[in-house]
């Protein structure tokens, strides 16, 4: 299925912060392949908690490890903007093969960045809540908001495919022991029974987890 339309090329994107400068080759990290983004939502949310979302500008490389991700189910979850099928413009891009980007803004100012998960038309897709960078303040991506701001992404950026070779990716690199906790989402009470459910998950060792960690449970 072909990428979704954008209405300002990526070059227009704003630049990303200098501290997130960093080498992909020195980490040894690789791509996902597609398969990785058609698993089930939860399943992806889980295990890119250690994963780098990175983009490009004027060739270097800028990112920052995920520390803190959301699942969001499509159809069936009063959370998601698919909820009840709902298929609008902007969220069109959730439609899209697993492993796009979906953008989108809170209160007209904050962007947040979502992996899209699951075969195209299931319109799933992952919240990347926060991230920390190669070096410096432990707070510069704790927040959705944040670690848009931060790498420079809005909403000319949804509909990207990472698998594209383009100027956004998501990387992974050697196993390695992390441990991750479990909680409710965060900011969905609208949502009824689904508020309940445990689809956040964080990094219990990281300082950059923008929710409450202390109270999680799993």
């Amino acid at each position: 299925m072909p990428g979704i339309a954008r209405t300002d090329a990526p070059g227009s994107l704003p630049v990303p912060d200098p501290k997130l400068r960093f080498d992909p080759r020195s980490l040894e990290l690789t791509e996902f392949s597609r398969d990785f983004f058609m698993q089930d939502t939860v399943t992806v949310a889980r295990e890119v908690i250690g994963a780098w979302f990175a983009r490009t500008h004027q060739g270097k490389w800028y990112g920052a490890k995920i520390v803190e991700t959301e699942a969001y189910l499509g159809a069936a979850d009063a959370a998601a903007h698919s909820w009840r099928g709902r298929r609008t413009p902007r969220v069109e891009p959730m439609y899209l093969d697993g492993g796009h980007l979906y953008v989108f803004l809170v209160y007209g100012m904050h962007s947040c960045a979502n992996i899209v998960t699951r075969p195209a038309g299931i319109a799933e897709a992952v919240l990347l809540r926060a991230a920390e960078g190669p070096e410096g303040d432990k707070r510069l991506l704790s927040g959705p908001g944040k670690l848009c701001a931060a790498l420079g992404i809005t909403v000319a950026a949804t509909g990207i495919d990472l698998l594209s070779c383009g100027d956004f990716r998501l990387f992974h690199g050697p196993p390695e022991k992390r441990t991750i906790g479990v909680s409710k989402r965060i900011g969905v009470k609208y949502a009824g029974d689904a508020a309940e459910w445990p689809l956040r998950f964080f990094d219990r060792n990281s300082a950059s987890v923008s929710g409450p960690g202390l109270r999680a449970v799993g």
